[in-house]
Order: C-alpha cells, then sequence, then structure tokens
C-alpha cells in the first residue's frame, strides 16, 4: 500500500473538544494534515479556506443544528471528490435506518482505535490514487 499520509489533508469535524483534539493529534502523528472543527458552520469556513485541498471528512453525526448527517452533504456537494467517514456514538445500523449515512461509507463507533481510523484514511487515499473517477454523492442516486 502507497504511504499518502504526508500529502494528506483530513478536517476532523466533532462537538466534543476533548475527542477532536485527541483523534486529530492521532491522526497528526501519523503524517496527516489534520484541520478541526467544532460545529459545521466553523467546518464549512476551513474547506472554503482550503478551497478543495481537503482529502477525508471525518464527521460525526450528532453536531449541534445537524442531526440529520447534513454536513457531509453540504460539503461533498461543493467538493465532491472529498472522501467521508462516520465517527459517532449512534450505532451504525440506527443511522443506516433513519437515512443518515450512505451504506458505503465507512463508520465508526465512538470511540473510534485510533489505528482503525488511520487505517481507513490510508486505504480511501490508496483507492482514490489506484481508481480515480467522478464521485457524485450517495444521495443523488
Amino acid at each position: 500500500m502507497t504511504n499518502l499520509t504526508g500529502h494528506a489533508a483530513v478536517l476532523m469535524v466533532d462537538d466534543d473538544a476533548d475527542v477532536l483534539e485527541t483523534t486529530a493529534h492521532m491522526l497528526a502523528v501519523r503524517g496527516f494534515r489534520v484541520f478541526t472543527a467544532l460545529d459545521s458552520e466553523s467546518a464549512m469556513q476551513v474547506c472554503r479556506e482550503q478551497e478543495g485541498r481537503i482529502d477525508v471528512l471525518i464527521a460525526d453525526l450528532s453536531l449541534p443544528g445537524d442531526s440529520r448527517g447534513d454536513l457531509a452533504r453540504s460539503i461533498t456537494s461543493v467538493y465532491p471528490a472529498m472522501h467521508v467517514i462516520y465517527i459517532s456514538g449512534i450505532p451504525r445500523h440506527v443511522a443506516l435506518t433513519q437515512g443518515l449515512v450512505d451504506p458505503q461509507a465507512p463508520y465508526l463507533e465512538k470511540p473510534a482505535q485510533p489505528a482503525v481510523l488511520a487505517s481507513i484514511v490510508q486505504s480511501l487515499l490508496t483507492e482514490q490514487v489506484s481508481a480515480p473517477a467522478n464521485k457524485s454523492g450517495w444521495w443523488d442516486e
């Protein structure tokens, strides 16, 4: 597997500052460039500032003012090449039943294991290099 961490940018969004700081640090020590946001509005601002240079969005599903997972849909509608990983306290089967997430999107329940998260990010980036394609959101199908 190709190591792309030195070139990969990740945006981590979580309203729990401790989870955000810990996870961001864990990704940074593994070589990822990490941006953080505590809410949807801040996340959108980071995306605008980075002008499409973020490769992976790691999003909590339980953000204040966003209980339907709209952040990922909003961001990927503007930046369709961005991969999404969900990390949430909401069980995956509940998120799927309620239509909050793409069934094919990586989904980790909190607390996420650092090595597992880093491996998923790396896998998505390797996949992107191996088979670039025009990506559309699952909600557009």
